[in-house]
């Protein structure tokens, strides 16, 4: 079975494009997008206008954009979890659409047996938005923080709400626990789980600098389930800083495919992996990169 995988696309249409193209030429049977696939700033730059933004981009492009996706390529099913930048994310299924799934902290059994399951959560980021972050463990440091930030207020209206991200962070459960509460696969072996974190301390988070901003949690959590693969995102740079789009934790193979960035004359070129997956290591390719080594 053919899976396409991207990450971090950020409402950028030409990346968008790009990835039905893809999913058109490697004959894909299955894409998944793992987080922040919808604008993070509005054109007003106000963080109030970021949901009815994001929503506009849902009904205007994105809704659209899936439905044809189904119709015209081989592609015949979708998996979405949401990213740190992706409040508006519970927008995309206010209509049940038949083929786009919520892998939203779910699992999902593919028709070859193969178990699907997404979490989307990542450590504390220094932006504002705060619905899909959490505290890595009780331990963990955090970068510095804007206060306020925002959640989605829960009355349906699209609206912020300020909050003190310390102490709402302090009052959440950490990524530690939350991953012990995970849909239990029936075979690690044959399970892939869609995380939007990438690990901590790996050639897969690497920002600017050199310093890792991954999760500890979801490193270990990989060390001691060992599934087949781990697919990740959030972090756009580190493949090209680290010259790998793909690592080994145990047995577990995990990647990141990293993702351009630009857009106008800049426009870049899509960060995304596609493989079998019954053969993932022999078949696995970026659109870009080249697998310089495995650690």
């Amino acid at each position: 079975m053919k899976l396409l995988f991207t990450s971090d696309l950020h409402g950028e249409i030409h990346l968008f494009h790009q990835l039905s193209s893809l999913a058109t030429a490697s004959s894909s049977e299955a894409m998944i997008i793992g987080g922040d696939l919808l604008p993070s700033f509005p054109p007003s730059k106000r963080y109030e206008d970021m949901v009815p933004n994001q929503k506009f981009f849902i009904d205007r492009f994105l809704s659209p954009f899936l439905n044809r996706t189904l119709k015209t390529t081989s592609v015949q099913q979708i998996f979405l979890i949401p990213g740190n930048w992706d409040l508006g994310y519970p927008y995309i299924f206010k209509e049940s659409i038949e083929g786009i799934i919520d892998l939203n902290q779910r699992s999902y059994r593919l028709r070859n047996g193969y178990e699907l399951i997404g979490y989307p959560f990542v450590p504390p980021t220094p932006f504002r938005p705060k619905d899909y972050e959490k505290m890595d463990d009780r331990e963990a440091p955090w970068p510095s923080q804007k206060n306020p930030s925002y959640i989605l207020s829960s009355d349906q209206t699209g609206q912020l709400t300020p909050i003190d991200p310390f102490l709402y962070l302090r009052g959440r459960e950490t990524i530690e626990e939350d991953l012990d509460r995970l849909p239990i696969p029936l075979s690690p072996k044959r399970t892939v789980y869609i995380m939007h974190s990438p690990p901590f301390g790996t050639p897969l988070d690497l920002i600017q600098g050199g310093k890792s901003a991954g999760s500890r949690s979801i490193k270990n959590f990989i060390k001691r389930s060992q599934p087949l693969l781990t697919l990740h995102g959030h972090i756009h740079e580190s493949p090209d800083l680290s010259g790998v789009y793909m690592d080994r934790i145990g047995v577990t193979v995990s990647v990141n495919p990293g993702q351009s960035g630009g857009s106008g004359r800049e426009v870049g070129n899509l960060h995304a992996v596609t493989f079998e997956m019954e053969r993932i290591e022999e078949t696995l390719a970026h659109t870009c990169l080249k697998r310089m080594r495995m650690h």
